[in-house]
């Protein structure tokens, strides 16, 4: 009679069916089951057809499925964030006990997966997956939460299938209870977001100002991809820039519209509750958006096209690009940790940094050799050093300068501008928002603070005011 498996996997899109021959490569016994078998689809029979390791199972009805694990049993949940999780929880609910445990491995907002925790019977994990198709098949980064008992009986998984660091050990981690992972790995799309804004931008101003191609930039990202801005990110643009098709470059018959799946909105709402300003993450987030307005073609304004090609860039404004990046990977990585301490701190979580970090080594698409050093200042926890030495004074007149060019050149920036305003912001000895209280005061008595007695509240005297 055959063992009982070690753990399911119910969803086969890319995401799934690699990360259960992940799972089987690793020598686990793994179930498959895909919730359109019972409808008459048939993308099981099409996983299976490809060829895949002797200890992978496939079910085509779901209580098979479940009952085919040993206890506890393990239920990795790999569909679309959303309703299509609770809908897969149901279905299996039936035939699972109270001390089985359910992993969601999409990417489900932290605050659906805290519902879920106190909602369902079973022990639950949310599991974030960095990496895309790829990284799940030959070693993603994990970012775990929920229940620790689950975490301790599961994790002997996915430190196995999870990518490492140099030092191998995993980039897989437990972060806490409730919606912890699924948290983490919402502010590391945030980020995703950022640096890859940054180097939309930077290839617009390389395009319009310097005339350069898509190869000449392809070729310059790659060598940038040699130095500091060392990243996933930074690599692959170079490699999709130098795709071809019968038309030419393939960049040039893409629709210039960027489309996003919501990690970029939860993160954006979730600072704002929190008041932690994050306006490099939020801009990232607004110019896909921008990118779909409807107003985009009708604004009456005379852009000024691309300069003539010429034999070479210039090497100033080559290094002022290079630093526009630096300074946003900087910025960007600063402002996800500064909502990791504020929110780890008001939920109890206790998350250690330097640990989200770690896990961001290897396997998941915000790997950048930038961090790593970034990371080394987190041993006595989060300070703004980290933006004021990181932001030396040539990096952020290089940013300036490209702001400038750009604004001459009708080329929006609007990641590379909210840096420099980000860092102006926190560098400056004196903000404008003491003007702020008084008009507040003045339109609905709000009151003010005096710096010569920092915490009374006054108010307008007589006359002064409506």
């Amino acid at each position: 009679m055959q063992d009982k498996n070690t753990i399911g996997v119910y969803g086969l899109g890319a995401m799934g069916r690699n990360i259960a021959l992940n799972i089987a490569n690793q020598g686990f016994l793994v179930s498959v089951y895909n919730r359109d078998t019972e409808e008459g689809g048939d993308t099981l029979g099409d996983f299976l057809s490809q060829g895949v390791p002797v200890n992978l199972y496939r079910f085509s009805n779901v209580k098979d499925f479940v009952l085919s694990l040993e206890c506890p049993r393990k239920v990795l949940i790999m569909v679309t964030a959303g309703s299509a999780v609770d809908e897969v929880i149901e279905q299996i609910m039936p035939y699972m006990d109270a001390d089985d445990i359910v992993i969601d491995g999409g990417n489900s907002s932290y605050l659906d997966t805290q519902t879920r925790i106190s909602k369902y019977p079973m022990r639950y994990l949310g599991c974030g997956i960095s990496g895309g198709w790829y990284g799940a098949l030959h070693g993603p980064s994990m970012m775990i939460g929920g229940s620790h008992s689950a975490w301790f009986e599961s994790q002997e998984i996915f430190q196995a299938i999870a990518a490492k660091r140099d030092n191998q050990l995993a980039c897989c981690y437990w972060f806490g209870e409730d919606g912890a992972g699924h948290f983490i790995k919402m502010v590391h799309n945030g980020i995703e977001y950022a640096m890859m804004q940054s180097i939309a931008e930077s290839y617009d101003v390389l395009r319009r100002v310097e005339g350069l191609s898509n190869d000449d930039i392809a070729s310059i990202f790659g060598e940038w991809n040699g130095k500091e801005l060392n990243s996933y990110l930074m690599r692959i643009s170079s490699e999709v820039l130098a795709l071809k098709d019968d038309e030419g470059c393939l960049v040039d018959s893409v629709v210039d519209k960027s489309s996003q799946k919501g990690t970029g909105i939860d993160f954006s709402i979730c600072s704002l509750k929190y008041g932690i300003p994050t306006p490099t993450i939020i801009a990232a987030t607004a110019a896909r958006f921008l990118s779909f307005s409807q107003h985009r073609k009708h604004i009456p304004f005379n852009q000024v096209e691309r300069n003539d090609a010429k034999q070479a860039p210039s090497y100033a404004i080559l290094q002022d690009v290079f630093n526009s990046i630096y300074c946003t990977y900087v910025v960007a990585f600063f402002q996800g940790m500064d909502l990791i301490q504020e929110v780890s701190k008001q939920q109890g979580w206790n998350i250690d940094l330097k640990e989200v970090a770690s896990v961001w080594e290897a396997g998941c698409v915000i790997k950048a050799e930038i961090f790593k050093q970034l990371s080394k200042e987190l041993t006595l926890g989060l300070s703004n050093q980290m933006v004021f030495c990181g932001l030396t004074e040539d990096r952020i007149h290089g940013l300036a300068k490209i702001i400038g060019t750009s604004a001459t050149h009708g080329i929006p920036v609007p990641v590379f501008s909210s840096v420099l305003d980000y860092f102006y912001g926190i560098s400056s000895s004196r903000l404008p928002a003491g003007l702020i209280q008084l008009q507040r005061e003045y339109f609905g008595s709000h009151g003010f603070e005096r710096i010569d007695n920092f915490g009374a509240v006054f108010h307008f005297s007589k006359g002064q005011g409506a």
